[in-house]
């Protein structure tokens, strides 16, 4: 961890309004700027597990019809530290405990470049107004799928705590136009392939693995449809929608971290495993997949490099972490 925190400390001095250099020279000016981006992170789910299964019908479709990334790992297993690789370029504490992490990270990179942001995290409104607790719902909400709450330049500032809200303020803000350029958005353990412990008959439980996969997959139908239906839905726009760890290992009905591949720059061995990765382009309709090595660093240096936002810890190394320029904007 000592070596992260050098690596972030030296790369945010640096790089903070600087764009970062292309992988192997390629030009960036292929990204251009996006006008809104979206990302949408599900959970606990391998590549294997959905690509093909009849209960996950909107991915499939949408893995034909739009980006995708066949070659995309989580960073690590559990799943807190692929949400902080997604959103400051490093793990943090590599757990799923609450944590206070005093680094730079994307908010921090947004609003030095005058972009605006908004975090979505479904069932928060059951905390009460207690945007810090560690679970709520009887574990529909979970702390450990809020990246942007653990940052403590977030939590300490209320004019940035403002922007962590309800999924249920989506709507209102699709229809009024009041979308940000940056949005995340996080279902509860009920919808995003999660689960919860309950009870084996609840379609909710862990145990109930295809149950999860078509109730997430009817969650994304619904989500990302209104999202491309709204005004904001223009110009350059992306959606990322990405899982954050593989967790079935062989069959779907298995349950456990059996996979732990993983590139560009997750621990050797330890990596996430071996996960879905779409992206939605509104300026790039054309179907097509990707080979390329990516993780969730990529998905973060991409919208790096489309804001011009400069890099953080991982994201600044270009030779590992390429972004994911075959998959989003306009292609030419």
């Amino acid at each position: 961890m000592k070596r992260l925190a050098v690596l972030v400390a030296t790369a945010f001095a640096l790089t903070v309004g600087v764009s970062s250099a292309a992988a192997g020279g390629q030009d960036r000016s292929n990204l251009k700027n996006y006008q809104h981006v979206w990302v949408i992170m599900m959970e606990n789910t391998g590549y294997d597990a959905l690509i093909g299964n009849p209960n996950a019908p909107w991915i499939n479709s949408a893995a034909a019809t739009y980006g995708l990334a066949t070659n995309y790992f989580g960073v690590i297993h559990p799943s807190q530290p692929n949400y902080v690789a997604i959103t400051a370029g490093i793990t943090g504490n590599d757990t799923d405990n609450d944590e206070t992490l005093d680094v730079p990270n994307l908010v921090d990179q947004l609003e030095a470049n005058g972009k605006t942001w908004r975090d979505y995290q479904q069932s928060l409104s059951l905390c009460n107004g207690n945007k810090l607790a560690h679970a709520c719902g009887n574990q529909l909400y979970e702390r450990k799928h809020n990246p942007f709450v653990s940052y403590l330049d977030v939590q300490t500032n209320p004019a940035r705590m403002a922007n962590v809200v309800d999924l249920s303020q989506l709507d209102s803000d699709l229809a009024s136009g009041n979308v940000a350029d940056y949005n995340f958005i996080a279902p509860d353990q009920c919808h995003d392939m999660h689960g919860r412990a309950a009870t084996p008959a609840d379609p909710c439980d862990f145990s109930q693995v295809q149950s999860l996969i078509a109730t997430g997959d009817a969650f994304l139908s619904d989500t990302v449809g209104k999202i491309m239906s709204a005004p904001s839905w223009n110009g350059n726009s992306v959606i990322f929608v990405v899982w954050d760890e593989s967790d079935f290992t062989g069959s779907p009905s298995d349950f456990g971290f059996g996979d732990t591949s993983g590139c560009c720059d997750s621990p050797p061995g330890h990596g996430g495993g071996h996960v879905v990765a779409l992206a939605i382009s509104h300026s790039d309709h054309s179907a097509r997949t990707s080979d390329v090595a990516y993780n969730h660093y990529s998905v973060l240096r991409t919208i790096q490099d489309g804001w011009q936002l400069g890099c953080l810890g991982f994201t600044c190394d270009t030779a590992n972490v390429p972004a994911m320029s075959d998959l989003v904007g306009p292609q030419g």
